[in-house]
């Protein structure tokens, strides 16, 4: 008999489609833009576009990918390791790698000739945006911008993600859950009156009722140490 509690939905029927919608409109504004303009205009259409459609294969990975149980990558030492699908990270970097393109073809359009700027509100944006991204860009040559990655090794365990990059040992580990909101995921228990670490589940592409069985089981091992 299967005893195992079912699985939560942790994902919100409305907040998928709205994202998704708002992905659509953006190929479509970016599909009309490419067509109908020419010069900058033209060119920061076909760049949001290409954002868009980027965006959107990463949101169908991250909101609309069935969430199983799989076999984690084992590495020599015993250390079981989930990453974030190739998919769902292509996605973002592409779609941020079209916007700074924008963002470039709108500051060399300003400096040549700011007179000529057909949305100058959008452009200012853009721009914007771009300088606003420039640490993290300068992280991610560096490697200090990380893939999702939760790795459960015989000593403990270890959570990056973007900007995060936490190493516990299991003595500091007091167990795991499912958190269905704010981020939804997996909450990572810590002693010392420290704050939970929280792993998005968004992020990975396996059930987080594996992640949190997976911790449990982890942490059982290194007490048997």
């Amino acid at each position: 008999m299967n005893d195992r509690p079912p699985r939560q939905r942790l994902i919100p029927r409305w907040w998928t489609a709205v994202v998704l919608l708002l992905l659509v409109a953006g190929v479509l504004a970016g599909a009309v833009m490419t067509l109908v303009s020419d010069g900058a205009l033209a060119w920061s259409g076909g760049g949001l576009l290409v954002a868009s459609i980027a965006l959107l294969v990463t949101a169908f990975s991250a909101l609309l990918r069935p969430r199983r149980r799989v076999p984690p990558e084992v590495l020599a030492d015993g250390t079981r390791v989930f990453r974030a699908p190739a998919v769902t990270v292509a996605g973002l970097l592409i779609a941020w790698a079209m916007l700074l393109v924008v963002a470039a073809v709108w500051a060399c359009q300003v400096v040549a000739d700011a007179g000529q700027v057909a949305s100058p509100g959008a452009a200012l944006m853009s721009v914007v945006g771009a300088v606003a991204s420039l640490p993290d860009l300068a992280r991610l040559l560096t490697g200090r911008l990380h893939r999702w990655t939760l790795a459960l090794g015989p000593e403990g365990l270890s959570y990056r993600g973007y900007r995060t990059s936490v190493t516990v040992p299991w003595r500091e580990v007091t167990g795991a859950a499912v958190q269905p909101r704010h981020p939804a995921g997996v909450r990572v228990g810590l002693r010392a009156g420290r704050d939970p670490l929280v792993v998005p589940i968004t992020a990975f592409g396996v059930a987080a009722e594996q992640l949190v069985d997976e911790v449990h089981r982890a942490r059982r091992a290194a007490r048997r140490r």
